[in-house]
């Protein structure tokens, strides 16, 4: 009998345990549209893809399970929409949210979170998002239901925020009373650890990428933001940190135990510490991990010996920002390579084996249409596996929108905008936007649909996976070109 006692009370004080947790939300909202609100780049996806959300993912590693009861709801990747989104958040009841906002879903956004705030008026509500990163000061204050914006996700700001009511706070910029503060701005290069973020409180089955051969899929970064200075890309504004190969070894081996199939490390430039990513490749080769992967690189990073180094270890698609086939946007916009580099890039990756996929850009002022196709013309020159066609958006923090705007391009109160084209934002000055949109429908069509591209890419299918991913992509595309 007393043995029967003393278990329920064991069992009563767990049970308040529980109760007690601070409940965390790990939000990405509701949208009309398949949108992307990641890494302070906000997009609809121009094709069926879909990353795991890398906000919140990387927040998810500064909570722990003793202290904190999380959750993660991913209404996009659901297809929940506003309705069903607010009802699985008031059954979790919520003391602090976590959650995504971008400038490409903007006034979607504002009203679901004011439809939250003013379903759970004590709840806290936190946001990592393009369009917060201007003027953060004055849009906490415009914004009544917004409590702090996250400028740095690499950051435990919300953590601190939650823990020290207002003090010691990184990467965040908060209201306290009557006051908004801001965090202090940390040093650049900085090495830094993180606990492993918990990729298990995410379906992963519902995320999916193009090129990708296996599934679950899940997203590594391993390092944030980017060292180099190109001036059209807000990475180059951000603070960029590491992570050590230790770390990173432990998350691919957790990933492993989980099943994960393939991995997207969304890295803004892989290999931008060589040292790191020499001592994670020679893992994966050594230890036979059998994960597939794909990532991001720029083409004067990657030389023979650390192509063949990653193939070993799995890539299989690297994705190079290209952006143009003239060497004075090369040089006006600081990528610091030229045409040649990218050439040469391309064609050693093709001789170790790994996939291509090259990023170009549209849209930057001055531009005319010859240069678009230009363009476009160096895509298949270089024999691109894929190919991506974007279309420049005046990012905020970044000088190209301070260009955009002397110009009369746009307008300083502009705030929505998308690059992947599901509407223009700017002319070029030369070009307009209707001609913009027409340009980048063109471009797809003549890279996509030239017969000899077709039957390589049908001969290259190697299994059911690839068929289906190649299927859903191409359907997609082709309703995005005929719209």
């Amino acid at each position: 009998m007393s043995e029967e006692k003393n278990h329920n009370q064991v069992s009563e004080i767990e049970e308040v345990t529980v109760l007690e947790k601070t409940r965390v939300l790990f939000l990405n909202p509701p949208g009309k549209e398949i949108y992307i609100r990641d890494y302070y780049c906000s997009k609809v996806s121009k094709a069926y893809y879909l990353p795991q959300p890398v906000d919140l993912l990387t927040q998810t590693s500064f909570f722990n399970y003793q202290k904190y009861e999380l959750k993660v709801i991913d209404a996009i990747a659901e297809k929940w929409d506003l309705k069903k989104t607010i009802e699985e958040i008031v059954e979790f009841q919520p003391k602090y949210v976590i959650g995504q906002f971008g400038s490409a879903s903007l006034n979607e956004d504002v009203d679901f979170y004011e439809s939250v705030k003013h379903t759970l008026p004590d709840c806290k509500i936190m946001c990592s998002g393009d369009v917060l990163l201007e003027v953060s000061e004055k849009l906490i204050k415009d914004y009544d239901w917004l409590d702090g914006i996250i400028t740095d996700f690499y950051k435990p700001g919300p953590l601190q925020y939650i823990e020290n009511g207002g003090n010691e706070i990184e990467g965040l910029v908060f209201k306290k009373e009557d006051d908004v503060l801001d965090s202090p701005k940390g040093k650049y290069r900085k090495s830094v650890e993180i606990s492993i973020p918990k990729h298990e409180l995410f379906n992963n089955k519902k995320y999916r990428m193009p090129f990708v051969t296996g599934y679950p899929m899940a997203t590594v970064l391993t390092n944030y933001a980017c060292p180099y200075p190109c001036t059209f890309c807000i990475m180059s504004h951000l603070e960029f940190k590491s992570r050590s190969a230790a770390s990173i070894i432990e998350e691919l081996v957790q990933l492993k135990k989980m099943g994960i199939k393939f991995i997207y490390f969304s890295d803004q430039t892989f290999y931008t510490i060589p040292k790191v990513m020499d001592e994670v490749l020679d893992f994966m080769i050594s230890n036979k991990l059998g994960i597939k992967w794909m990532c991001f690189s720029r083409v004067d990073v990657m030389n023979e010996e650390r192509l063949l180094r990653m193939k070993k270890a799995g890539c299989q698609i690297i994705m190079y920002g290209v952006e143009w086939a003239e060497e004075k946007y090369l040089k006006k916009y600081k990528k610091q390579y030229s045409v040649d580099q990218i050439k040469t890039a391309f064609a050693l990756t093709k001789k170790v084996g790994i996939k291509r996929l090259g990023t170009f850009l549209m849209g930057v002022p001055g531009q005319s249409k010859e240069s678009v196709e230009n363009t476009l013309a160096l895509a298949i020159e270089i024999d691109a596996d894929y190919a991506s066609f974007n279309v420049a958006v005046p990012r905020a923090n970044t000088s190209f929108r301070e260009e955009a705007i002397e110009q009369g391009l746009i307008q300083k109160d502009e705030k929505v905008m998308d690059q992947s084209g599901s509407f223009i934002t700017m002319g070029t000055g030369k070009v307009s936007q209707e001609e913009l949109a027409l340009l980048k429908k063109k471009a797809y069509r003549k890279f996509y649909f030239r017969p000899r591209y077709i039957a390589k890419r049908i001969a290259g299918l190697k299994n059911w996976q690839e068929f289906k991913s190649h299927a859903y992509e191409g359907f997609y595309m082709l309703k995005n070109i005929v719209n």
